[in-house]
């Protein structure tokens, strides 16, 4: 793999010189190259290349706890000026610290952000210079470095580094404060921990000169946790400043806070008694608590009430967000019980009202599904319609495409049907319905039969499509190894060196600030490919186009498609597929959604494998299932279970894998209830209603896999010929 690897990177016009190196690099971690790498290191005249040999040398010797040495054959490789120097720096200091000479240290860091400043190495660079400077006694000096840098405060790694260098300068005021900014502002850090501990460490000593934080500071901690969904930390936050503080102003706040904390922990009693009795109307808290109380009885099916509450928020604050949300849930509620005619009175006004807002996107298309339901094709047929003009990039779209399709053709507008449906199948190339669309525009085209159109887009149907955008240029070649950006030169040069640990690390580092980086992703994916990380390879190259699926084959690198779809334990799923009588694709699609091809992914929900198989499951009984649970990890086994459960769905729901998909997804009971609800003319139809949006996108996902599988595996795909 190595020399695979090698010959990718090094261009068949490297230098005999840049051949040796990269040679000689990749077998660095045995001392026995040393002396080797040394004397290629002493004889070239190229000062690159010259840096790079004594750069890969002192890393290896620093690796293998010979820190005088590589603080020495780092130093020359600074002194080279080479492309890497600021890595040659940092690890020289590394290097020198564990050899005893601190000064040394410091003077290779002291002014690394002036001549490194765009280096992904910056911010560890100051961590350690900090660090190094405490240790020496002179936290002044360290206190004067983190403060002339504008992301000190920004970033909990070098703000921890402040509050350090304030405690061991004596100045403890300024780092119990710099301590509590960390603790409350980053509470998901892990600096946060580190900080609750010298807090602690400084009460003790201070005693009452102690200075508290201020309670709005206080409350943004929890707020924070509450933002980001972890409520059972954000309701011990509030409870806690609810005993600390029972006086302050901020109490109704703190109060509605915990209560939304434990509804989300679906602790409904518990939060109605706080609402209903705890948190006094304001026009600060009132559309929020209105909101909840509206939410909580729906869960305990106290409609009537529910609908009281909703009067109040809507006749007292019709604009608020509170109030869209609410709307929804109502929707939503009568959704999950069938009730679409119901649902769609609460969908109404939410699409009307707040029409920018995602739920009001979603309210749009829900009401016009609803009029599609109770045919009443007109209806539906102008919603549909208006969804993709006034939504253009909903992830709807392809949807309202074949549903207008199928319209027309019950209408007898068979020609805009397969206009429809011919514009969809082109523009949503591997969608569900682009899928759909192609079957439906065969089945039309046999039995309405026509000259081939003159027109790509018929007039018909052009002002709706127009409103479509394009699809944007690929954000990869399709052809040529080598992915373009100028972020990856040092990339190339840390594998040609055989640093791949380095290489990747670089990586992440460029893609938190540049995240959008096509080529940065791509390049992320094909490393961990290649390491064998399968789950972080595909979701790499997910991110490099992630609207893949609107493309051609062709239009996309034929190794981007063999990243996004991995063949991982393929004769596993093909022979118990095989022996199932399931096709392997549709398998393939399954894990994929799954798993991510991960054999030791664990849900919350303690389903585990590659198939995502509750022990419950394999083992009904309790006597075994922790064996079983042990063996769900191994793929084999669970590939073996998942194909005859999945089998088994199929064979309850009539074969259709739409509905055996969602049983699999959301349990059979379930489904059954939905399909029982409606006569459903086609699958396509039953996907549409399922209540359970995850549900939803799930099993179209999964069929969109399987049919990508099916056109990869069985040549089908057509890609770029490239030279």
């Amino acid at each position: 793999m190595v020399w695979l690897a090698l010959a990718i990177l090094i261009p068949a016009t490297a230098s005999p010189d840049d051949q040796r190196l990269a040679a000689l690099a990749a077998r660095a971690k045995d001392r026995s190259i040393w002396p080797a790498l040394r004397t290629l290191a002493e004889g070239m005249t190229d000062v690159e290349q010259r840096g790079r040999a004594y750069f890969v040398l002192g890393y290896r010797e620093n690796e293998a706890n010979d820190f005088p040495s590589g603080a020495r054959d780092l130093r020359l490789a600074v002194e080279t000026g080479f492309s890497l120097s600021d890595y040659a720096r940092y690890y020289g200091a590394l290097a020198s610290r564990d050899a005893g000479e601190m000064q040394q240290a410091v003077n290779l860091l002291e002014d690394f952000p002036a001549r490194h400043s765009q280096s992904n190495l910056r911010w560890v660079a100051l961590q350690q210079l900090s660090d190094l400077l405490v240790d020496l006694k002179r936290p002044d000096r360290a206190i004067r470095i983190l403060l002339s840098e504008p992301q000190t405060r920004l970033r909990p790694e070098l703000y921890i580094e402040l509050a350090h260098a304030y405690r061991a300068a004596g100045n403890a005021r300024e780092a119990v404060r710099s301590f509590q900014d960390i603790y409350y502002r980053f509470p998901l850090a892990g600096e946060a921990d580190e900080a609750e501990g010298a807090m602690a460490e400084l009460r003790q000593t201070l005693g009452g000169k102690y200075p508290e934080a201020n309670e709005e500071l206080q409350t943004l901690r929890a707020d924070v946790l509450s933002q980001n969904y972890r409520w059972r930390d954000a309701q011990e936050a509030y409870s806690g400043l609810l005993e600390r503080l029972p006086s302050s102003p901020l109490v109704p706040r703190w109060r509605l806070g915990k209560a939304q904390s434990l509804f989300r922990m679906r602790k409904t009693d518990q939060a109605m008694e706080i609402l209903m009795k705890e948190v006094p109307p304001s026009a600060e808290t009132e559309p929020e608590r209105l909101q909840l109380l509206i939410e909580a009885s729906i869960r305990k099916s106290d409609i009537p009430g529910a609908r009281k509450y909703l009067g109040t928020l809507g006749g007292l604050y019709p604009k608020s967000p509170r109030y869209a949300e609410a709307l929804d849930a109502f929707g939503n509620y009568y959704v999950r019980w069938g009730d679409w005619t119901t649902a769609a009175k609460y969908y109404q006004p939410l699409a009307e009202n707040f029409p920018s807002t995602d739920a009001g996107e979603e309210a749009h298309w829900w009401r016009t599904w609803s009029f599609y339901l109770a045919g009443d094709l007109n209806r539906a047929r102008a919603g549909f319609a208006e969804h993709v003009t006034l939504y253009p990039e909903s992830d709807h779209v392809p949807g309202a495409l074949y549903w207008l399709g199928r319209i027309d053709e019950k209408r007898g507008a068979v020609e805009d049907a397969k206009a429809w449906y011919s514009y969809l199948s082109r523009r949503f190339e591997h969608s569900y319905f682009a899928a759909k669309g192609y079957d439906r525009l065969q089945d039309v085209v046999k039995t309405n039969p026509a000259p081939k159109p003159t027109e790509i887009v018929p007039v018909s149907i052009r002002p709706i499509v127009e409103k479509i955008p394009r699809r944007p240029p690929p954000s990869l070649h399709s052809c040529g190894q080598t992915v373009k950006s100028d972020l990856l030169q040092t990339y190339f040069v840390l594998r040609q060196l055989s640093l791949t640990e380095l290489a990747e690390q670089y990586l992440l580092d460029r893609l938190e600030v540049s995240s959008h980086d096509p080529a940065l992703s791509f390049t992320l994916s094909r490393l961990r490919a290649e390491r064998g990380a399968t789950t972080f390879a595909l979701f790499d190259a997910r991110r490099s186009s992630p609207r893949y699926a609107e493309y051609e084959f062709g239009e996309l690198p034929e190794e981007f498609w063999t990243l996004l779809y991995p063949r991982d334990y393929l004769p596993v799923v093909e022979s118990y597929a095989q022996k199932a009588g399931l096709d392997p694709h549709l398998v393939l699609g399954l894990i994929r959604q799954e798993s991510a091809f991960n054999p030791l992914a664990r849900s919350v929900a303690n389903a585990r494998g590659l198939m995502q198989i509750l022990p419950s499951t394999a083992s009904p009984g309790r006597k075994g299932r922790a064996r079983v649970a042990r063996q769900l990890y191994d793929p084999e086994f669970n590939v073996q279970f998942g194909t005859r459960y999945l089998r088994d769905r199929l064979a309850a729901l009539g074969e259709i894998p739409e509905l055996a998909l969602a049983a699999y997804h959301a349990g059979e009971r379930r489904v059954k209830e939905w399909r029982d609800r409606f006569s459903f003319q086609e699958p396509a139809e039953f996907l549409e209603t399922i209540p359970i949006p995850s549900t939803r996108v799930y099993v179209e996902a999964v069929l969109r896999d399987a049919g990508i599988y099916r056109k990869l595996l069985d040549g089908s795909a057509q890609f770029a010929k490239c030279q």
